[in-house]
């Protein structure tokens, strides 16, 4: 399940169009990479899509879990307040700056998630922030941009603030 937001009319890709996938999501290590790629690689004629994969329990991932329709309304109600802002912020962005882009919502485990939407879109390259856990944290819990780095097909710039 995807929710998808487009900042501009996005045209389709040809000639030396590169589909530059950028994954965001409330912290400043993604925002810092997202300024980044705008600043240091944009460039008019990428293909810009932006994809949000919200972290937690979602209704989406929650499927299957009991809950009281109490839990489960507040669930939901965080979950479309913090995507929402989160849109409405990168969208805000987009358009002070002028970049056509695609912003995408879509659900599951963040690594995972990232690689399939990487392969979807047929991204050329994925930018994203990091956290920069540490070897120990890192090593119990995994890292989203290690997974992405060792798991999709295409290069990934993996931004550290």
């Amino acid at each position: 399940m995807s929710e998808t937001h487009h900042t501009a009319a996005a045209a389709g890709t040809g000639g030396d169009r590169r589909n530059v996938l950028i994954a965001v999501d409330k912290s400043q290590q993604a925002e810092h990479a997202f300024d980044w790629y705008i600043r240091t690689v944009h460039r008019p004629e990428n293909n810009v899509i932006l994809i949000h994969v919200p972290e937690g329990p979602t209704v989406e991932t929650s499927k299957g879990i009991r809950l009281t329709e109490g839990e489960f309304k507040k669930m939901q109600e965080t979950e479309n307040k913090d995507t929402s802002e989160l849109t409405a912020r990168y969208k805000k962005k987009l358009q002070s700056l002028g970049v056509d882009a695609t912003y995408k919502t879509i659900y599951g485990k963040p690594g995972e998630a990232i690689v399939e939407a990487a392969k979807h879109e047929h991204a050329t390259t994925v930018i994203m922030g990091t956290r920069g856990m540490g070897t120990l944290r890192r090593t119990v819990m995994g890292s989203v941009s290690d997974y992405v780095v060792h798991h999709t097909h295409v290069p990934v710039i993996v931004f550290r603030s």
